[in-house]
């Protein structure tokens, strides 16, 4: 039976046909360690090895973190079925997901745990004895639908009719291999991964902008680049970026990091690396420093991953969140909470610091898009807030009309406390006065929400803004009068992709999506900057992974249709 789905692209309606025809497999025989499963930094009790032309996996921790699995992007449809085929030798698993083989179709997930003496669905509930160490099995698993089964060595081993419903984990889509629980020990001999890839169908489905020129600003193996800057010197219309580089594939800071900068002088084809920025160089967005009607400078701040020495964590134990993650000296942890504001009356020579009391909080904090100056000059910044450790999040705005005292008033959250409202948070004003904020949330179906005061940001009303990505951090303001939001989008094809507003941002056009790409490698991509360029082109980049899993820093030159 063929079904069929209508895919609004740029004004278009797209028939798109899905069969069952032979499909397209996926393999890893495990050649290269580092880059079959890259290991986690810190972790002495968890090995990842080439031995014999087998991918062993060593994992004999129990603390938190302690674990090694590698993942594959499958893209996977419910509805046409897809299958994973692994080639494993187990020689001990202590417990769930010790040796694992994890699968999500974007709606339902499970995981397949190999134990010594048997193999267990875990949510499904169902397992069959077996002894996994006597020597290399072939595991086979099959879903579609709601429906999951196990096959051993060409043999059914676990039937799964309608068992296959645990809901996939904020829509993930992939197989997953290895030590998959930080609780739990395992070591086995991987000979070879196979999988169908729907990559293909998925793209074809949802097509890129065909006029749209990709570019490399800064890509090299062993590197790993995330989160670009933009700047735009009117004077010249140089661009320039500024990025992270690190060895180690984190988000965080690390020892070995370093900061590039970079410049194109011909719209954002080429790069070159350059010493410094000039401080005529603009960012597309305003701030973070405003200049208030009385002549001070005012900027809201916030205490972003302070850190602290292990001996000082019991003073805050209990008060405010701590994490280590990201930590460069042993034992040391972190807190994000606390907003505060800083006024110049010097033109930024010396500062005096006054605090937001209503933003010391369990968590508070915010992005480098949060914050702009409104039209009756206050300074307005979006923050999470959370209350403690069962709140979810809130959205939260604080403004200042002169950087000693301070307002703050509630946006939106989830009462029901199951969906995630994050620190990332746009925050524009339109030209009657309408404030608005549109925030990425986690959970759900991964809907940005969208908040609107119309009285100076005392009130608001919100709601699921129809924008499926995140986060909101290439707004523009077009010559046309228009807006544009570029996004990341995390989900099957994943990539780049835009939407357009005619009211400046109150609401957003996403029957017509501009998909920039489509063709990354997984979800660890995004974070958009745009800029409109003096001949009118858009000039996107964004840090991206593509299917050779080198995650490096691209940029796209396109045209915003009519």
């Amino acid at each position: 039976m063929q079904q069929f789905f209508r895919i609004p692209i740029l004004g278009l309606l797209l028939s798109t046909v899905i069969t069952t025809a032979e499909p397209h497999w996926g393999r890893d025989d495990f050649e290269d360690a580092s880059a079959s499963a890259p290991l986690p930094a810190g972790r002495p009790h968890v090995s990842a090895t080439i031995e014999d032309g087998c991918l062993h996996v060593v994992d004999k921790g129990t603390t938190k973190g302690d674990m090694m699995v590698t993942q594959r992007h499958w893209y996977a449809h419910p509805d046409v079925g897809s299958t994973v085929r692994a080639r494993v030798k187990v020689i001990a698993c202590s417990g769930l997901a010790g040796v694992s083989l994890s699968f999500s179709d974007g709606v339902h997930e499970d995981i397949l745990t190999l134990y010594t003496d048997r193999i267990e669905l875990h949510h499904a509930g169902l397992s069959h004895a077996l002894d996994t160490t006597d020597t290399f099995h072939e595991y086979r698993v099959d879903i579609r639908g709601t429906d999951v089964t196990v096959t051993v060595d060409t043999v059914p081993a676990i039937q799964g009719r309608g068992a296959f419903t645990f809901p996939a984990h904020r829509r993930r889509n992939r197989v997953s291999i290895g030590a998959g629980a930080s609780r739990s020990t395992g070591e086995a001999l991987w000979d070879w991964l196979t999988w169908t890839d729907g990559k293909a169908a998925a793209r074809a489905q949802t097509p890129a902008l065909s006029t749209a020129e990709n570019v490399v600003v800064f890509k090299q193996e062993e590197v790993y680049a995330p989160f670009p800057s933009l700047r735009h010197d009117p004077s010249d219309g140089t661009l320039y970026t500024t990025f992270s580089k690190k060895t180690t594939r984190t988000h965080y800071r690390t020892l070995d990091s370093t900061y590039a900068r970079m410049a194109s002088e011909d719209g954002g084809i080429t790069w070159r690396d350059v010493a410094g920025i000039p401080g005529t160089a603009q960012d597309a967005r305003l701030g973070p420093v405003f200049k208030m009607r009385d002549g001070s400078l005012v900027r809201i701040d916030q205490n972003w991953r302070k850190w602290y020495p292990p001996e000082r964590l019991a003073e805050f134990k209990g008060k405010v969140r701590t994490a280590t993650q990201g930590a460069t000296r042993e034992g040391w942890f972190s807190t994000n909470s606390g907003g505060f504001m800083r006024r110049s009356e010097d033109e930024g020579k010396t500062w005096k610091k006054h605090p937001i009391p209503a933003l010391d909080t369990w968590t508070s904090c915010s992005s480098p898009w949060s914050y702009t100056q409104l039209r009756d000059g206050r300074v307005i910044r979006a923050f999470m807030v959370r209350a403690d450790g069962k709140d979810s999040g809130d959205v939260f705005v604080t403004l200042t009309a002169d950087g000693r005292t301070a307002e703050t008033h509630r946006v939106m959250g989830d009462p029901d406390e199951k969906l995630q409202f994050t620190e990332e948070t746009l925050v524009e004003q339109t030209d009657d006065g309408a404030i608005w904020v549109l925030t990425r949330v986690e959970g759900g179906d991964d809907q940005m929400w969208q908040g609107v005061s119309r009285d100076g940001g005392v009130t608001w009303t919100s709601r699921p803004s129809g924008i499926v990505g995140h986060p909101p951090s290439g707004f523009v303001k077009l010559q046309d009068g228009r807006a544009l939001l570029t996004y990341g989008y995390r989900h099957a094809p994943f990539g780049i992709r835009a939407v357009l507003s005619n009211d400046e941002g109150l609401t957003w056009d996403t029957e017509h999506t501009i998909v920039l790409r489509n063709d990354g490698g997984g979800y660890d991509l995004g974070y958009p900057r745009s800029t409109q360029l003096q001949n009118g082109n858009i000039f996107t980049i964004y840090y991206f992974t593509g299917d050779n899993r080198i995650t490096h820093i691209a940029g796209t030159v396109w045209q915003v249709p009519k």
